[in-house]
């Protein structure tokens, strides 16, 4: 074969019956770049075929993680909410642990060192957990609920404090608070009215069992009673109006009293303090 003929490669197509045969002549350089290109589109389809396996399992796994990262987000937000809200219960519960002991002390496995403790989040089952320990606090703060805490009226000064004095004639066993005219009173917790109407002592007076907790609390010298005994009624509820005095007064007061398992207690111990407030020195 001369050399001429090497640099050049002829493409034949012969039918089965031999009729109609087809030739295509091309030179070898081009038959080198052509074949070099058909093996390089193969190579290329095969890499772009694993490629798009490779993708796919990538993106399976990032939906994973992606769907994994919003549970611990959503995790570590209830796990703020949780360790706020136990702060504040451990802020009431060292109010209270002088009178009502170990009753409402929080439960040791939800600490808020617990709750923060990283160690601890990573060896417990995540959701569930946190889960269980918002159940546990909703618990708590259901308890807390019946026990007294909010301020009866919106008040600006004590007029008369609590006093034992040993003499129960002079025996003060709840504070005296000045608002102003027709202010609204308010439950200072859950509970049900026990009495709601007029005393010999105590004018219009509504007193309130706040159940199982142990709590007791009076409302005197109202102006209006917006309860009925028997009535259920929520902390911050209005059950009535303030206006009353009695004849010792010399002015308008509400008559507030705490009691726990049946002692008297000071509501200014349990009430949050306001600097600007005017209290007497009875």
């Amino acid at each position: 074969m001369s050399e001429d003929q090497k640099k050049w490669i002829s493409i034949m197509i012969v039918p089965e019956g031999g009729a109609g045969v087809k030739k295509w002549r091309i030179s070898g350089r081009r038959f080198f770049y052509l074949k070099s290109a058909f093996i390089g589109a193969c190579v290329f389809v095969c890499i772009g075929l694993a490629s798009l396996v490779g993708l796919g399992f990538m993106y399976g796994q990032l939906k994973e993680y992606k769907q994994y990262n919003t549970q611990l987000l959503d995790a570590a937000s209830k796990l703020n909410t949780i360790a706020s809200r136990l702060e504040r219960y451990e802020e009431r519960e060292q109010k209270l642990r002088a009178i009502i002991g170990s009753d409402f002390q929080l439960p040791t496995a939800i600490s808020a060192d617990t709750i923060n403790s990283e160690t601890q989040l990573a060896e417990t089952s995540g959701e569930n957990t946190v889960d269980e320990f918002g159940q546990l606090i909703e618990r708590q703060e259901s308890r807390m609920r019946y026990v007294p805490s909010i301020w009866p009226v919106n008040a600006w000064q004590i007029s008369k404090k609590f006093e034992i004095t040993g003499n129960k004639r002079f025996d003060h066993l709840g504070i005296d608070i000045l608002a102003p005219k027709k202010s609204n009173v308010f439950a200072t917790a859950d509970g049900t009215i026990s009495f709601a109407g007029f005393d010999s002592r105590f004018g219009l007076l509504v007193i309130i069992n706040h159940g199982t907790s142990g709590w007791i609390t009076k409302y005197g010298h109202n102006e209006t009673v917006l309860v009925k005994e028997g009535e259920f009624v929520v902390k911050g509820q209005r059950i009535a109006i303030f206006g009353g005095k009695d004849e010792s007064s010399t002015g308008a007061h509400l008559h507030y009293e705490m009691l726990y398992n049946g002692k008297p207690v000071d509501p200014l111990d349990y009430l949050q303090e306001k600097p600007w407030m005017r209290i007497a020195q009875n």
